[in-house]
């Protein structure tokens, strides 16, 4: 057992060193004229705790001459009041954060970035969720424009996207909301979840418009055409947007009425209409007419509609759910293409604007993945693969493993099951990643790229099953069934058959159709068996193809039927069974 009774004594030596002025065989100029300081620094520590220190030294230690002088670096885009505070983590392993302002805190953040320090990225990520939450939600634009500078700053992100996707009314009256993109603000108008009423809308949107153009008068009655035309242009993609028909006539009149000349004629003149000359007339017309406007806008414009970050990371979102829950293969790019549709997502232009925009971890996996599963593109594995490997070099977790699956099948790369264990390990130990821990199993099994260990194998399936995989929860029942790293159980083998089966995997309705058929954990019962085989070869399962072939030639349990067993026995040789191939070619030669 470890003890880390000791690590405190560690770290206040460390941090000795780090104050010491003998030993010392590096400098560091941190910051630009006139804030520059110098820092004096051990090499040893800084190759080992910093990756990006490492490649700068790394390059430094070829170049340098044997003339005795000592290493010297530069780091011009690093405050030194921030950068000695954290090359106190750099060497003592400790950090206080409840000490330091929220800006400092920020700015700690963006370093640790800077010199990829992992460990510190997230604990100052999680800081910040946990305990500045509030100051975050006021200063939502620059938390958010932070989140996309650093791929990984991911906790931030999804911090970002969830709070537009659930409360962006907080984000609406953030301080810094003028500071927004116009596709943010637009996403965010757009959103169900908008508490807001039409008039608080119109007031915020009316602000943020303004503050675009500085120049613009804050009186309407002193805007000459000129601002007008100004202000209308900014706006020209808000307007359809505003639901006008749920304002009283007192608010028209005094908060929109004196902007008429920003909303297009036809519009204008039908909001006069109702809200001044008839204001007592039923406003259905007018309520149809603006949700038809926001709907065809909707589908037509997603690049105005919504800021492509947050589309592109919630694409990145769905792909890794879907992968982790495991559905047949061929059913992963069917449910992606079905999300495009069900969000109203035009794949073409998400992909004309990817080739354009390889910016950060998220977009360059999602362009890895078309062409992975030639969506708009052609299928491309070379340059799949070459795109995942740049996207997991950024730590993007679910670029990791796909690039784990392509040295595993060889896909746009020569096959190397080492490599390949190494990706998924990657990955594995996050719980979010129940695909990496299920073929951490796999290789555990079957000793691909890793010594075979079925204890380890057992250990990996109960963890990615745990975690939502029907394919690993199948894979445990296979374990008790045959006492692979644990002792046989088949009433556990029905159980977990069962649960696979009840998630639509074609393997786990085959196999539950087997208990049933073989009284394995269950008593016998051969009508389920023939309804479970049927679900499964209707599923294009060859083994359950193949069983049932073999209850329509014997009668087991239902009417003969030799044609009928013809029929399963060729569906299950066409996707190479040999034992189907046999069976019909037996049962051939016997009916000549």
């Amino acid at each position: 057992m470890y003890d880390d009774k000791f690590l405190p004594k560690l770290s206040q030596n460390l941090l000795e060193i780090l104050e010491d002025n003998e030993f010392y065989d590096i400098t560091i100029e941190v910051g630009n004229d006139p804030y520059v300081k110098i820092f004096r620094a051990h090499m040893v520590i800084l190759n080992y705790r910093s990756p990006y220190l490492r490649r700068i030294l790394s390059t430094n230690v070829n170049e340098k001459k044997n003339d005795g002088t000592l290493t010297h670096i530069k780091l011009p885009n690093i405050s030194p009041e921030i950068f000695q505070m954290v090359l106190r983590y750099i060497y003592g392993g400790r950090l206080s954060l409840e000490e330091y302002d929220t800006s400092d805190i920020i700015k700690i953040l963006v370093v640790s970035g800077q010199l990829n320090l992992q460990e510190l990225i997230i604990h100052s990520q999680l800081f910040l969720i946990e305990n500045k939450k509030n100051w975050m939600e006021q200063n939502f634009n620059l938390i958010y424009q932070l989140s996309f500078e650093n791929d990984s700053f991911l906790k931030l992100q999804n911090f970002c996207s969830e709070l537009m996707s659930k409360e962006p009314e907080k984000i609406f009256n953030s301080i810094d909301f003028i500071s927004l993109s116009e596709n943010c603000m637009i996403s965010l108008i757009q959103h169900d979840n908008l508490q807001e009423n039409a008039i608080q809308v119109w007031e915020q949107v009316l602000k943020w418009g303004i503050s675009q153009n500085p120049e613009l008068p804050s009186d309407p009655s002193s805007y000459s055409k000129d601002d007008f035309n100004v202000l209308k242009n900014i706006l020209q993609q808000f307007i359809p947007l505003i639901k006008f028909h749920n304002l009283s006539p007192n608010e028209f009149v005094d908060k929109v009425y004196p902007y008429k000349k920003v909303i297009p004629k036809e519009l204008r003149d039908k909001l006069i209409k109702d809200f001044i000359i008839q204001p007592n007339n039923n406003q259905s017309n007018i309520t149809k007419e603006f949700d038809s406007m926001a709907m065809s806008r909707k589908q037509k414009h997603l690049s105005i509609e919504k800021d492509f970050n947050v589309v592109i990371y919630e694409i990145n979102d769905f792909i890794r759910k879907i992968v982790n829950e495991a559905p047949e293969n061929k059913l992963v790019k069917q449910k992606v293409d079905e999300y495009f549709r069900n969000h109203n997502i035009s794949a073409q232009e998400i992909f004309n604007w990817l080739l354009n925009n390889q910016v950060n971890a998220n977009s360059i996996f999602l362009l890895g993945y078309f062409n992975f599963n030639g969506i708009i593109t052609s299928l491309n594995n070379y340059e799949a693969f070459n795109l995942f490997i740049k996207a997991s070099e950024k730590n993007h977790e679910l670029a990791q493993y796909f690039v784990g699956n392509c040295y595993k099948h060889g896909h746009g790369t020569i096959k190397n099951e080492k490599l390949s264990f190494e990706y998924y390990q990657k990955v594995a130990n996050n719980n979010d990643y129940a695909a990496a821990q299920l073929e951490i199993g796999y290789s555990y099994r079957s000793g691909i790229g890793i010594e075979g260990d079925f204890k380890k194998a057992f250990y990996w399936y109960e963890k990615a099953a745990k975690n939502g995989n029907i394919i690993a929860t199948y894979n445990l029942g296979y374990c008790y069934n045959q006492g692979i790293g644990i002792e046989k159980d088949y009433n556990k083998t029905f159980q977990l058959y069962k649960q696979s089966a009840e998630k639509g995997y074609s393997k786990g309705i085959m196999m539950l159709g087997f208990c049933y058929d073989e009284g394995i954990g269950t008593k016998v019962d051969k009508q389920k068996a023939f309804e479970l085989y049927q679900n499964a070869a209707n599923l294009e399962n060859k083994v359950a193809q193949n069983n049932l072939a073999l209850m329509y030639e014997r009668g087991d349990g239902i009417i003969k039927d030799i044609d009928r067993a013809i029929y399963w026995y060729n569906k299950s040789a066409k996707q190479g069974y040999e034992k189907a191939k046999n069976n019909l070619k037996r049962l051939l030669n016997i009916n000549l």
